[in-house]
């Protein structure tokens, strides 16, 4: 039987929405409704909250969930790399759930996992189907796939086709994959800040799990209304 962790990134630090995390959503904070999320997915073995700010895991810790201080990291997805490298030892996939992703489904979590461990793949990118007001909204970042894998990222695409998704932040790597991410080729990374998924492409095959629809994420506070609407 595999052992699946799933590690949720979160900081206070955020440009477009300053200290987001503990945000209060109908009487509960937003990592909070997260995790809430991941402790109803059956294949999932374990949670470990990555944070570097100390008033988040003092949250996560005192709501019963598991809360690890990182070093400061120059990305989300280095955060889950440096837990799966320096506290996954019997870890055998890691999902990665950003934090600030309160609608994604326990059923497409568990779904993705299914998917990941049937077919053995390194790494697997949650995405849906776009609609002309995603196509607009530069919060809503696009894939581009290509044979069932992601082979380019954008907010506002040059072309618009059938190849084109939408990305969630939900993700599923095989340890050894995730452990490697600090090594790989990071100047796309760079050049499209918060576009991680870049650091993969050219490196391992990104696979593409379809969600049903768009699960709202919260980037801004004007996204807090389309949470409260889902609930």
């Amino acid at each position: 039987m595999e052992n699946v962790t799933c590690v949720i990134p979160a900081r206070l630090s955020s440009s477009r929405f300053p200290g987001k995390p503990l945000y209060i959503i109908e009487g509960r904070e937003l990592i909070l409704r997260v995790c809430d999320i991941a402790a109803k997915v059956e294949k999932i073995d374990d949670i470990i909250v990555a944070t570097e700010d100390e008033k988040i895991a003092t949250v996560v810790k005192q709501a019963g969930y598991n809360a690890i201080i990182t070093p400061e990291q120059p990305t989300c997805t280095h955060r889950v790399a440096w837990v799966a490298e320096n506290h996954l030892t019997h870890t055998d996939y890691v999902v990665n759930l950003q934090g600030d992703e309160p609608c994604i489904s326990p059923q497409s979590i568990n779904g993705m996992i299914d998917y990941t461990l049937y077919h053995e793949l390194k790494c697997v990118q949650a995405a849906y189907e776009v609609s002309k007001d995603d196509i607009l909204d530069e919060d809503c970042v696009k894939a581009v796939v290509n044979n069932g894998l992601v082979c380019y990222l954008t907010r506002v695409p040059e072309v618009i086709t059938k190849s084109l998704y939408g990305i969630a932040g939900l993700y599923t790597y095989d340890i050894e994959t995730i452990c490697d991410f600090p090594h790989y080729d990071m100047k796309m990374v760079n050049a499209w800040q918060g576009l991680d998924t870049f650091g993969f492409i050219g490196k391992v095959n990104v696979n593409v799990f379809q969600l049903a629809q768009r699960p709202h994420a919260v980037d801004r506070i004007t996204d807090i209304q389309k949470v409260i609407d889902s609930l």
